[in-house]
């Protein structure tokens, strides 16, 4: 479902936002869009500390929370543990997370039905769905 982005289309998604682009915002940037995986801000850092050994976990965290704030990246709190990251400038979609396996799926989801009451502002929709993916369904059966 996921394309990367060029780095020249990121640097402009920030620039937009607000956000003075920089390596390890770009880095942070370019992973999450190109990552299917939905990862933690640990995964995060794991896999960006190979290329810069002088990447702090601060650095990761504090421009994960500046690009979800900007609107750039998603926040997913669909497990109680720990918050998961999608970017934001894919089409809006919903999530599904496997109770057995723990892995989470991006899914198609009607977004235009969700109406919010009057007066409210929204700027971030997260919906998401729990149960057994059908890898883990077909093992079970067999």
């Amino acid at each position: 479902m996921k394309t990367a982005n060029s780095k020249a289309a990121l640097i402009e998604m920030l620039c937009a936002a607000g956000i003075k682009p920089t390596t390890h915002r770009l880095s942070v940037l370019e992973y999450i869009s190109s990552c299917e995986s939905h990862p933690t801000a640990e995964q995060v850092y794991q896999h960006l500390v190979h290329e810069n050994p002088t990447l702090s976990r601060a650095t990761v965290f504090n421009n994960l929370r500046l690009l979800s704030d900007k609107g750039l990246v998603n926040d997913i709190n669909i497990l109680p543990d720990s918050t998961r990251y999608d970017s934001a400038a894919f089409a809006r979609h919903a999530h599904f997370m496997c109770r057995v396996c723990r892995r989470i799926f991006d899914i198609s989801f009607d977004m235009s039905s969700i109406e919010m009451p009057q007066k409210f502002q929204c700027d971030n929709v997260n919906v998401f769905f729990k149960g057994i993916c059908p890898h883990c369904a077909a093992k079970s059966s067999e």
